[in-house]
C-alpha cells in the first residue's frame, strides 16, 4: 500500500508520536509511507529526523479569517494525491477535517480518522455526516475514545480500537543500569518509585508528592523520582514542585526531581515501581508502556487509557484519579511484598509483548486498512 498520513500539529505530543510510530511500523512491514504535517513545526523536524518522505502544510489550522485558507489547502491536498495516487490516507487530528474529507473524495482515495483525543467528540449533524459518511473507516486509541464514539455518533460501519505500542528491544528488564540510585544516594534496599513526564498540572504531580510524603510517614525506606521525560522542565515549575516537597529533612532526602535522563531505558530498570498520577488527557500513555516493558508493574489512575493497558492487580493498579490516599496505600502495600510486586512486573513485561508492541500497532492497522481496500473494491 501507498498511505499518507496526515498529522496536521505543531508540537510532537502523543498524537504524533503514534502516527510516527505507525508510520515506521508500516515502513518496515514493506509499505511506502508518505508524513503531511505543519511547515516549520517539531512535528516536522522530526518526521525528517525519522526519514520520512515529508509535505508540509498550515492551511488547514487558520484561525478567524485565516480558516478561509482550508479551502486552499484542501485544493494542494487533492493535487498530492492524485500525483502520489495513494492508496489510502489516515488523517489524526479534526483540523479541516471536512476539506480533507472533500479532497479524498475527489481523487477517489479511502480516508480513515484515527481519534486520539480524549475531549468527547461533538455529537452534532456535521460530524455524524463526516464519521458515518465521509471517512470510510475510524480508529480510536483507547476504549473509552471508541465508546464514546459509539454512544455520540453511532452509525459507523467500521471503528476499531488500536493501542500505541512501545519498542520492546529498547525498553526491557535485560540491559545496563544507569547510576540513578548512587548518584541519589538510595541502596539496593529502598523500594524506588518514579514518575516520568512533562511537568504539566494535568499529570498529577502535585497529587503523587503529597502521596509519597504520607507514605513516607509509614515507611521510610521508600524513595521518589519526579523525572522530566525531555529538557522541557520549566525552572518555575521545578522550583513550585520542590515548595511543595517541604523542607522537611526526610521529604527533601527521599523525595527528588530531576530535570531530564538521556539514558531512560537504563535509567527505568533502576526503579522497583512506575506511576502515572494523570487527572486528564492520557488517550495514548507511551511513558506506561516504557515502564511495564522494563518489567514494571504500573500503578496509574483510571485515565484514559491507562484502565486498558493495566490489568488490575496483575500488572499493576488502578486508582481513582486526585485519590491522594489511595495512591498512598497503594506505595505501602506494593513496597510490603516485594516478591509480589516483582512478579507484576514479570506480568507487565509478558502484557506487553502479547499487546502493546510497535509491531501489533502496525500489523492491526495494516489489517484495518487492507480491509477498507478490500471492502471498497467491491
Amino acid at each position: 500500500m501507498k498511505i499518507l498520513q496526515i498529522v496536521q500539529i505543531h508540537w510532537y505530543n502523543a498524537e504524533v508520536q503514534y502516527c510516527y510510530d505507525l508510520a515506521e511500523g508500516l515502513c518496515r512491514l514493506g509499505h511506502e509511507v508518505h508524513v503531511l504535517t505543519r511547515k516549520d513545526s517539531l512535528s516536522a523536524e522530526k518526521a525528517r529526523e525519522r526519514g520520512f518522505t515529508l509535505f508540509e502544510e498550515d492551511g488547514f489550522n487558520g484561525k478567524g479569517l485565516a480558516a478561509l485558507g482550508a479551502f486552499s489547502a484542501a485544493g494542494r491536498l487533492l493535487s498530492l494525491l492524485k500525483r502520489e495516487s495513494y492508496d489510502i490516507v489516515e488523517v489524526h487530528r479534526s483540523e479541516g477535517l471536512f476539506l480533507i474529507g472533500w479532497a479524498c473524495r475527489r481523487a477517489g482515495v479511502p480516508l480513515v480518522r484515527v481519534r486520539g483525543d480524549m475531549r468527547p467528540v461533538k455529537a452534532n449533524i456535521g460530524n455524524r455526516y463526516v464519521y458515518r459518511g465521509l471517512v470510510d473507516g475510524v480508529v480510536a486509541t483507547n476504549s473509552t475514545i471508541f465508546k464514546g464514539l459509539s454512544e455520540r455518533i453511532g452509525g459507523i460501519e467500521k471503528l476499531a480500537t488500536i493501542h500505541g505500542g512501545v519498542d520492546e528491544r529498547e525498553f526491557s528488564p535485560e540491559g545496563e543500569l544507569s547510576d540513578l540510585r548512587e548518584s541519589l544516594g538510595f541502596s539496593a534496599k529502598d523500594f524506588l518509585i518514579g514518575i516520568v513526564g512533562r511537568l504539566s498540572p494535568v499529570k498529577g504531580h502535585d497529587h503523587f508528592i503529597e502521596a509519597a510524603k504520607g507514605a513516607l510517614r509509614e515507611d521510610s525506606r521508600l524513595a521518589f523520582v519526579i523525572l522530566a521525560k525531555s529538557f522541557s522542565a520549566k525552572p518555575e515549575e521545578l522550583e513550585r514542585l520542590r515548595a511543595l516537597v517541604g523542607d522537611e529533612p526526610l521529604f527533601r532526602e527521599r523525595i527528588r526531581l530531576l530535570d531530564h535522563r538521556a539514558d531512560l531505558p537504563a535509567t527505568l530498570r533502576e526503579f522497583d515501581l512506575g506511576a502515572v498520577t494523570s487527572v486528564g488527557s492520557e488517550a495514548n500513555c507511551r511513558v506506561g508502556l516504557e515502564w511495564m516493558a522494563s518489567g514494571k508493574p504500573l500503578l496509574a489512575t483510571r485515565i484514559g487509557v491507562l484502565p486498558d493497558i493495566v490489568e488490575e492487580g496483575v500488572t499493576g493498579l488502578l486508582v481513582p484519579p486526585g485519590d491522594r490516599k489511595a495512591l498512598q496505600r497503594s506505595f505501602v502495600n506494593l513496597a510490603s511484598d516485594r516478591e509480589k510486586t516483582r512478579l507484576m512486573g514479570q506480568r507487565a513485561r509478558f502484557s506487553v509483548e502479547e499487546r502493546f508492541t510497535l509491531s501489533k500497532l502496525s500489523t492491526s492497522h495494516e489489517v484495518f486498512l487492507s480491509d477498507i481496500l478490500s471492502s471498497d473494491a467491491h
